[in-house]
């Protein structure tokens, strides 16, 4: 084999993985209320960033990123940072993570918690009917 025969599929592979580096992000241009796809509902502040996942609607609507989750927004309340903001804007985006992980993990834990003190308390035993108090309590002693 020649060399050639080699490096071509080398450089098709190699191609796909740089493309996906390519990244648009967003800044908004008012406070919006949005709804996760985890369930959350956050108010996000004028000027937070966040990476562009895809359009909707025709193009009427973007889905932007927060950590794992995903939110909908209108085009219009977003502006596209140029390449000389993205540095800053990615920042400001590892801020709301930050915050997003935060409160996401303490919401959690206080789920396992109350879990937890459910499974160990003590159940309730069922209220007695009126037959049942009146009638003998078994024993473990045989008669003759």
């Amino acid at each position: 084999m020649s060399f050639r025969a080699l490096l071509i599929p080398l450089l098709c592979a190699c191609v796909p993985a740089l493309a996906g580096d390519f990244k648009i992000y967003a800044a908004l241009t008012e406070d919006t209320r949005v709804e996760l796809s985890d369930g959350a509902v956050w108010q996000m502040d004028k000027g937070d960033v966040f990476p562009v996942e895809a359009y909707k609607n025709q193009q009427k609507n973007v889905v932007l990123r927060l950590a794992g989750a995903t939110f909908m927004t209108e085009t219009a309340r977003v502006r596209v940072l140029k390449p000389e903001e993205v540095q800053e804007g990615i920042e400001a985006y590892r801020k709301n993570v930050r915050a997003y992980l935060d409160s996401t993990s303490k919401k959690l834990e206080k789920k396992l918690i109350d879990m937890g003190e459910k499974k160990s308390a003590p159940k309730k035993q069922p209220p007695q009917t009126e037959e049942a108090k009146a009638a003998p309590a078994p024993t473990d002693e045989k008669k003759p």
